[in-house]
This record gives C-alpha cells, structure tokens and sequence, in this order.
C-alpha cells in the first residue's frame, strides 16, 4: 500500500508537468542500450535485467518530467507462457477539446529471437506512431475550423491464445463517435520455429483461399438458417483475403478472424469461423 500511495503521489505531481517533444526518441535511445546489455545474460538473468530496465526507463522518465500518463503502466510487467515478456507503455495520449484518445504500444521480450523480437516491436512503435499521428492531425483540423467533436479511442494489445506452438498477440483498435467501431490486427508467433505465422507460409499455395472460403460461406448459411437474425452480407463470389487475420486456438484449429462490419452487420461484432481439421490438413499436404 506504500509503494502505491507513494506512485499515486508522483503521479498528481507529474499532472502539471509538460511533455517534452523529443520523449519518443528518449525513450526508444533507452530500450535500445538495455536491450544490448540484456542480450549478454541468461534466460533467467535476461527476467531481472529486464525489470531493472524498466526501472531504469521510470527514472530517466522522471529526470525529464513526464507526464503520469506514459507512466502508468510502467509497473506492469507480465510474463506471458514463459516465452514473451510484454511491457505495456501508455506513449500517446490525447485528452483536449472532446478527444480521448489513449494508444498502448508494448515491448516484447525473450522470443529467443532477436531479430524476431526486433520485427515485432518495431511494428509495435510503428503503428502507435500512425495511430498518434493520424488522430492528433485529424483533432487538429477540427480545431482550425473552430467545429466541436467528441471522439474515444482506445488501441490496446492482449493475448489472445496460448498453446504447444503458437502464441497470437491481438492488437484492437476501438473507436467511439455517434456509433462504434473495432478492428483488430493479430500476430501468431510460431514458439518452435520463432517466426510469425502466415496463411500463405502455411499453405503455400493459393488454394487455401478458395478452400477456406467456401467453408466458411458453408457456416455462414447453416448458421443463418439457425438463428435467422444470424446474417451476412456476402455473396457466392465471397472470398477471404489472403493476408485475412487468423489465430491457433487451444484445440490447434484454425479460426479466421473479421472485423465488425467486414461481413456481418455491426450488431454482430467481431465474427469467427473455425476451420474443420480435415480441411486445414488437406491444404497442408
């Protein structure tokens, strides 16, 4: 309870501090000189270098005079299934004239993987940048043309399914202005190969998409004729992306992933389709 009042404490002081414009490159400078010291150490080593990172990250933040809201999940640190170690920090936050707008962008480590590693958190840092830019550029518009609008987004990552062989990290995007919206991105990290995942690097071929969408056009109407407020507004030419968002579940099936609205209306929400196994071991041969 100390430590949590003494944090709550810190962060009603940072309220009234500014945020520096270069904190980005700050604090990317920092990850990336711990991570080179990290990677000198032991798997177990690598567990306790890691918090003292972040701890080191929380006191350089402080010596800059950050606000709370970058610091607020600083002290969150999970270990996911022993594989990947996911540090959530609250870069980009909007909060002004009907905007609230709150961005997570984590660090992953320990996939035994650096390049791996590397990929994913650049990716990570990449998209919260757009993510920040595209809403504060859109805020900005609004502002000049003197025009009032409230709008809440929130994009945030969790883990979506763990097993054997793969772990899927979810990345959604929620927003909220009149009525809302959800997407999501999905990445399956294969734990054995270290690689990510694909439809096409597991099929190899582009049968796959005709395989499965024909499965799923087949689900879709059984569903339909199950529950009638079931629907879909696709046709017999329905076809899945080839790059569509999937994941492993428990039960190593495939499991095609769309977001709201992308083939049912927006009362159905984000919509899923197992793929039978014999279908997904056929395509694989």
């Amino acid at each position: 309870m100390k430590n949590k009042d003494e944090l709550n404490k810190l962060k009603e002081e940072y309220n009234k501090i500014e945020i520096p414009k270069d904190l980005d490159d700050v604090i990317e400078k920092a990850f990336k000189e711990s991570k080179k010291e990290v990677e000198k150490k032991s798997y177990k080593r690598n567990i306790r270098r890691w918090c003292a990172s972040a701890a080191t990250i929380g006191a350089i933040i402080v010596s800059i005079n950050i606000s709370p809201t970058f610091a607020d999940n600083l002290e969150n640190i999970p270990v996911i299934g022993g594989i990947i170690k996911v540090v959530n920090l609250n870069n980009y936050r909007i909060n002004r004239n009907g905007y609230d707008i709150s961005i997570d962008v984590p660090e992953i480590s320990t996939i035994d993987s650096k390049d791996l590693e590397y990929k994913l958190n650049e990716e990570f840092k990449k998209e919260g940048k757009e993510e920040y830019k595209k809403y504060e550029n859109e805020l900005k518009n609004i502002e000049k043309s003197g025009e009032k609008s409230h709008k809440y987004g929130k994009v945030w990552y969790e883990i979506l399914n763990e097993n054997d062989n793969v772990i899927s990290i979810v990345r959604y995007n929620y927003e909220s202005q009149g009525s809302s919206d959800t997407t999501r991105k999905i990445y399956n990290v294969d734990k054995k190969d270290k690689e990510i995942l694909t439809l096409k690097g597991m099929f190899g071929n582009n049968d796959y998409v005709d395989v499965i969408s024909k499965n799923i056009l087949k689900q879709m109407k059984e569903r339909a004729k199950k529950d009638p407020l079931d629907s879909y507004f696709v046709d017999s030419s329905f076809k899945i992306r080839k790059d569509q968002d999937f994941y492993i579940n428990n039960k190593n099936e495939l499991v095609i992933c769309f977001d709201k609205y992308e083939v049912a209306p927006g009362s159905s929400g984000l919509v899923e389709f197992t793929i039978p196994t014999e279908i997904v071991n056929n395509l694989m041969k």
